[in-house]
């Protein structure tokens, strides 16, 4: 096959991987038709599902949708011969897929964990420094704080890995940036409307990007937004 058709048919893999809603089905299955996406953030992730299905279900689900990041890499990587800036483009499609999923009417997750596995496949030293930063996050008792700061950190730390003798290339720096903005606007999703609902806030806007927090969304219990 024409590594051109290689790429598409791989990147078109990762997506519709990427955007298998594995956290609402796994859920709406496990809690006789629980609609994660009515409580607490809304979303169909980890720390959602903790919160309100348990502990089980989210320690299922995790690692799950770290598979979600990571097998379209290794598949293309192993199997399509794919390299460079092209595999970075496949783990770019997988972080769209849950973000943007074509299941959920192209809503979804906030693309942490699918991020965090595309990253392991691209890079392993990548994958160190990010898992530091969650453990900071952590630590602290700030892990939405932890995230952003890693995938923040994250296109310093790939272009370091350009110009060492690793020499990782610079598409992986690049792909880090273009990570960093889907998982920004899926934190901002629907931001103009909270703020023309509840006022002109800044830390509307700040709760959002630092501790993926919106109003009317609290962390436990049914939504009120409108």
């Amino acid at each position: 096959m024409d590594a051109r058709w290689t790429l598409v048919t791989f990147c078109a893999a990762a997506y519709l991987i990427g955007s298998l809603p594995l956290g609402y089905w796994v859920t709406r299955w496990r809690r006789l038709g629980l609609d994660i996406r009515g409580y607490g953030s809304g979303n169909v992730g980890t720390a959602n599902i903790y919160r309100h299905a348990g502990f089980a279900l989210a320690a299922v689900i995790g690692p799950l949708q770290f598979i979600q990041g990571l097998l379209p890499v290794l598949l293309a990587r192993y199997v399509g011969n794919v390299t460079g800036a092209g595999l970075v483009v496949v783990g770019i499609l997988a972080v769209v897929g849950n973000g943007w999923s074509l299941f959920l009417h192209f809503d979804g997750g906030r693309g942490v964990a699918v991020s965090t596995g595309a990253v392991a496949g691209l890079n392993p030293i990548a994958l160190a420094v990010l898992l530091v930063c969650f453990a900071a996050g952590a630590l602290r008792g700030r892990i939405a704080e932890g995230v952003i700061a890693g995938f923040i950190v994250l296109p310093l730390a790939g272009v370091v890995l350009a110009v060492v003798p690793l020499r990782a290339g610079w598409a992986f720096p690049v792909g880090m940036v273009v990570i960093l903005l889907l998982i920004l606007a899926r934190r901002l999703e629907g931001v103009v409307g909270d703020v023309n609902h509840f006022g002109k806030d800044q830390h509307v806007v700040l709760d959002r990007v630092l501790h993926d927090r919106r109003p009317g969304r609290p962390l436990v219990g049914h939504r009120t937004d409108p």
